[in-house]
């Protein structure tokens, strides 16, 4: 069961107490990810997760990685489109040591100005290395192109222009603006009584300001529907992604598009794989996936193919899609993707990085405590019916972007 305290601060903790094991893992979820910033704050929330890792008014860069190694335990961050997250692995009796030491790197980092030089150095870097991997490059242009004018178009690592301008002044501001108590979930799932946490909790944040907890404010994007390319003579093959309007990460269909996924072209099983790879041999790397955000989603398909087989690729992608709205699919291949979505999810719930990522979901976007088993309720409600109204209702080829990109001048 997942307990749920919201304190003066406006700071949202949540729990799931599992004693079978004697350890934990404790997070803090930022509400703010790269969808908030403009083209001149673009990587900005990134390259605060990688300050927060360089010093704090208690503990400085070298304590930060003592403390995390004698700990045991795992200590890391991630940056998304809409959220940023720092977590900790550790056995249970280093609790209070766990969350003084990632409270102190949230609340509490002073971006030393020799680290800021040298981090915004390695953002840099990480942006250029980017921009040679050719999966990172297609993507990251593809996302450009169809959510222009939206946030959702920004890289999360920033673009060059936009980090180079970035002082360490402007990121620090912006930092102690955003990371505060009502913009912040604490969430653990292990050996942690929810009271403990709370009152771990409450040492900190009982003289900050009295708050309610904030909310998601995104601008609402309109996906951009055209074929475009984007040529690189050094590469031999072209990727090429194509994107449908998807279901929000809310969407009460969400689970059925699950099954339509998985059956279009999710494994290797699918129809895409089949017809692409297996019958046809026209690529090494097929895949169908969703990308899902608080108010919308995008559908794309992904492959690697020669030049001059393009156009024979993307026929075969147009002629698959239009008989699967046409006929459906079979009871074989519902009962397939069924057991298939069901043990994927099961399996995922054995890690509790897992399950804490999926409460602090709940408590973020749902608003609810939505159970595993509600949501396996639901696959195994889907039907084929389903799934052809779903198909009929996205998979618009009138609406199909398609995005070429490497050895193709078109």
């Amino acid at each position: 069961m997942v307990e749920r305290t919201v304190l003066d601060s406006g700071l949202v903790i949540i729990s799931e107490y599992l004693p079978t094991f004697p350890s934990f893992d404790l997070s803090y979820t930022l509400r703010g990810g790269s969808r908030q910033e403009t083209p001149e704050t673009n990587g900005i929330y990134h390259i605060i997760e990688h300050m927060i890792f360089k010093g704090t008014q208690k503990y400085n860069l070298r304590d930060i990685a003592d403390i995390s190694d004698r700990l045991g335990g795992k200590l890391n961050a991630y940056t998304g489109k809409e959220t940023t997250q720092f977590y900790i692995k550790a056995v249970d009796e280093y609790l209070d040591e766990s969350f003084d030491l990632l409270t102190q790197m949230v609340m509490n980092s002073i971006f030393p100005q020799d680290e800021f030089i040298k981090e915004k150095n390695v953002a840099l870097q990480e942006i250029l290395e980017a921009n040679d991997n050719p999966d990172t490059n297609a993507f990251e242009t593809f996302y450009e192109r169809v959510f222009e004018g939206n946030g959702l178009a920004y890289p999360v690592g920033g673009k060059v222009e936009s980090v180079s301008n970035f002082t360490r002044e402007s990121v620090y501001d912006f930092y102690k603006k955003t990371y505060t108590p009502d913009n912040l979930i604490l969430a653990s799932v292990g050996k942690v009584p929810h009271k403990e946490l709370v009152s771990l909790a409450e040492s900190i944040f009982k003289d900050y300001p009295s708050r309610k907890p904030s909310d998601f404010k995104f601008q609402i994007p309109s996906i951009k529907h055209e074929t475009f390319f984007k040529t690189n003579d050094s590469l031999a093959q072209v990727y090429v992604i194509t994107g449908f309007d998807g279901l929000s990460i809310v969407s009460p269909d969400r689970h059925q598009y699950m099954i339509l996924n998985d059956v279009l072209g999710a494994g290797m099983s699918s129809r895409l794989f089949q017809r692409i790879r297996e019958e046809r041999g026209l690529s090494y790397t097929v895949s169908s996936f969703t990308d899902a955000y608080m108010d919308c989603g995008i559908h794309m398909t992904y492959s690697i193919v020669e030049p001059d087989r393009v156009g024979e690729y993307l026929q075969v992608v147009t002629d698959e899609i239009t008989t699967f709205k046409r006929e459906g699919i079979t009871q074989e291949e519902l009962k397939r993707a069924r057991d298939s979505i069901k043990s994927s999810i099961i399996l995922g719930f054995e890690s509790r990085s897992s399950k804490m990522r999926f409460n602090v979901n709940n408590e973020l976007f749902l608003k609810q405590d939505l159970t595993p088993e509600s949501i396996i309720e639901s696959i195994n409600k889907t039907t084929i019916d389903d799934i052809y109204h779903l198909s009929n209702r996205y998979l618009d080829l009138k609406n199909m972007s398609v995005f070429k990109y490497g050895n193709t001048q078109g």
